[in-house]
């Protein structure tokens, strides 16, 4: 039996459309067909900007269902929705995804999950204390090929012992027309926004390695540049990891600006050879793997993505909530939050602070 999840979808912007456009894919198409997906209610600031969303993006007979609402309140009570999409700008996550779990909805929210550890550590003790299901929707984590990429390099040990991995995401954003980048009122800037993609790679090699057991880096060193127009968000931030268990040494950076090398914006070296990942780090539809002489040479494993590709993640949420799963196994919140403590240290070393005022959690 096909199990199909209602969604309500939270603000109206770009990724929410992609979102949306990605739940009525056909699941056939990549192969499911144990899971399907609904959308059932949108949010936005207003009722008709909501209403313009459904007609533009969501097609017929579909719409006519679909409720459309002017607060975010609204759409988390209504009881048709058994998961909330979370698709604010990043200064919001805490405060709506907060909002929707105290309304014991289950909650998909988008990357960078909150601006800081302590949100995250907070919304993680909300969603255990109402029992409701909870994921930062890093999407890259649940493409096949991310599978096959921790298969090939922790199980098969395609390149026997890992050393080093270099992790890059880099976007060029104008700074006058890309202003939410470049604004820290929004959680802008480099680290945040793009980080989440460096450290997909970063903690999949090393967070994840058999031999560290989850443990984080033993050593942690950053350096940024900070906008000029904007002193408060960083334009570029070059991270080094030491994992000294598996003896990893991880050089991550990000950059709005310039763009990232598109024959290799991910390179995992090892005894016995490298793997290789084409732009873009957040969406790669290729592994090439190059092992030294004596080797198999270089091997291309191609992983065409049907769609965006947003629906690998949502499927992953139908069955968890299908299976009665307050979180997910390849991607649990203890992760979001590590990933979120390591950017607080990156930006503690480098005296970057965002407003106090999307900063603040309770005390609980």
């Amino acid at each position: 039996m096909v199990f199909t999840l209602r969604w309500g979808i939270v603000a109206t912007g770009g990724i929410a459309e992609l979102f949306v456009k990605d739940l009525l894919y056909d699941p056939a198409l990549r192969g499911v067909s144990d899971v399907a997906h609904l959308p059932v209610a949108v949010a936005s600031r207003s009722v008709e900007k909501a209403t313009a969303f459904i007609k533009s993006f969501i097609p017929e007979p579909i719409a006519a269902n679909v409720k459309p609402y002017g607060t975010y309140a609204d759409l988390y009570a209504n009881p048709d929705v058994d998961c909330v999409y979370i698709a604010t700008p990043a200064s919001s996550h805490y405060e709506n995804a907060l909002e929707a779990i105290r309304a014991g909805k289950n909650v998909l929210c988008e990357k960078p999950f909150t601006v800081n550890a302590a949100q995250a550590k907070h919304l993680k003790f909300e969603a255990e204390k109402h029992n409701v299901f909870l994921m930062e929707a890093v999407w890259t984590r649940f493409f096949p090929l991310s599978k096959e990429f921790t298969h090939l390099i922790h199980e098969e040990k395609i390149i026997g012992d890992i050393h080093r991995i270099y992790s890059d995401f880099s976007v060029f954003f104008d700074p006058v027309k890309d202003v939410r980048m470049y604004s820290a009122a929004t959680a802008g800037g480099a680290l945040l926004d793009l980080g989440v993609y460096m450290n997909v790679w970063t903690l999949l090699t090393c967070y994840r390695h058999p031999d560290n057991n989850r443990a984080p880096p033993d050593i942690i060193k950053a350096v940024m540049f900070k906008s000029p127009i904007s002193p408060d968000i960083d334009e570029s931030t070059s991270v080094i990891t030491v994992w000294k268990k598996p003896k990893i040494m991880c050089v991550g950076t990000v950059s709005m600006m310039t763009d990232s090398p598109a024959d290799c914006v991910i390179r995992v070296q090892g005894s016995k050879g490298e793997v290789i990942l084409p732009i873009h780090g957040s969406r790669p539809e290729k592994i090439i793997v190059r092992l030294k002489a004596g080797g198999m040479g270089e091997r291309v494993y191609p992983f065409p993505i049907p769609g965006q590709g947003l629906f690998y993640e949502a499927d992953a949420v139908a069955r968890d909530i299908r299976d009665g799963k307050k979180f997910d196994e390849n991607y649990p919140l203890e992760e979001s939050v590590f990933a979120m403590e390591l950017m607080d240290e990156v930006r503690a070393q480098n005296d970057l602070k965002f407003p106090s005022e999307i900063e603040v959690v309770e005390d609980y």
